[in-house]
């Protein structure tokens, strides 16, 4: 069963990088969770789709040019760790930014994404499944 959750986690993301926020929400439950970066000033948690599409339209309010970018995705049992960068240019001053970040996918179910998890270091991912950054 971990791998297929590997194999839903590299779909997603290659739908998100095609097609955006509605691309990617076949892949998730109506009442998927997401729980945005630990730092986010915002709400501390999102809920359902309409949950998903506000978090990640921040996300696109705030940069010019938002790419996330992932280089390994990692089984961790009932888990699943993405590691990647997000970069992009901050709207309104065109300043660079590209940072380390890391993305733990769980609760699956019925081929689904029900939970995520965004982390501002690939550190923290990998503490937050008990491994060693």
């Amino acid at each position: 069963m971990s791998q297929e959750n590997v194999e839903i986690v590299k779909r997603s993301i290659k739908a998100y990088a095609r097609g955006g926020v509605e691309a990617i929400l076949p892949f998730f439950p109506h009442d998927v969770v997401c729980y945005p970066f630990p730092e986010w000033v915002e709400e501390g948690e999102y809920r359902g789709h309409d949950g998903f599409r506000k978090v990640a339209a921040i996300w696109t309010d705030t940069f010019d040019d938002l790419r996330l970018e992932f280089d390994e995705v990692q089984d961790n049992g009932s888990k699943v760790v993405a590691l990647g960068t997000i970069g992009g240019r901050i709207k309104a001053t065109g300043t660079p930014l590209r940072q380390p970040m890391g993305v733990v996918f769980s609760s699956f179910g019925n081929g689904l994404i029900g939970e995520m998890h965004y982390l501002t270091t690939w550190t923290q991912a990998l503490e937050a499944l008990g491994l060693e950054g």
